[in-house]
């Protein structure tokens, strides 16, 4: 029972704190930021954006994989169905609270206390053994290639998401200062948690 109450936990900090990287436009880590994009490429809400996206994520997992394994999958859609709805409503609060209208240094403040909340959350489901769809792919590139090659797609293939619909909407949406520091803050939050808080609570 513990496990599922860290795992809600977890999902609820990991919207917390990504859904406020997106309201500040401060930066949001690759995956994030190319989410936004297509929702503002596409004119759909986040919700149907995350979920969209995450689906075809999973299924691009299943063929490299090259096997079907349901109770994965499962567990899969268990993290992106409450994720991509909990996203939208954080941002909303965000919104309705205007930390998007704020000054850019209060709105950089806060996109990296997202950041850091954000990777909180990951590394408790990740202890969890329960991960988002993109964590899976990752440890399934890294199984059919190898660490390098699952690395490069991380950065690649956002980065490419960002810049088409950036050409078709004339501007790229939460790709910032936040986007740099939290490629070099993501495995330090992480590991700290791993060490010194996890141990404690699980």
């Amino acid at each position: 029972m513990r496990r599922w109450f860290l795992i809600a936990g977890a999902i609820i900090l990991n919207s917390i704190g990504h859904s406020m990287t997106i309201v500040t436009n401060m930066g949001s880590m690759p995956w994030p930021a190319s989410i936004v994009n297509i929702m503002h490429t596409m004119g759909w809400t986040m919700t149907e954006t995350i979920f969209t996206e995450g689906t075809v994520v999973i299924l691009l997992n299943a063929l490299i994989a090259r096997r079907w394994d349901w109770r994965g999958i499962l567990k899969e859609f268990g993290f992106l169905l409450p994720y991509s709805i909990l996203m939208q409503w954080f941002a909303g609060w965000w919104r309705f609270f205007g930390i998007d209208r704020l000054m850019i240094w209060w709105r950089l403040g806060f996109d990296l206390l997202g950041l850091t909340t954000a990777f909180v959350g990951l590394a408790i489901y990740q202890s969890c053994q329960f991960c988002h769809p993109h964590d899976d792919l990752s440890v399934t590139l890294k199984h059919h290639f190898n660490g390098r090659f699952m690395q490069d797609f991380n950065m690649i293939l956002p980065i490419i998401i960002v810049v088409l619909c950036g050409l078709h909407n004339q501007v790229v949406f939460a790709v910032n200062i936040g986007t740099v520091v939290g490629l070099f803050w993501q495995s330090r939050v992480v590991t700290f948690c791993d060490q010194y808080v996890l141990g404690q609570i699980k």
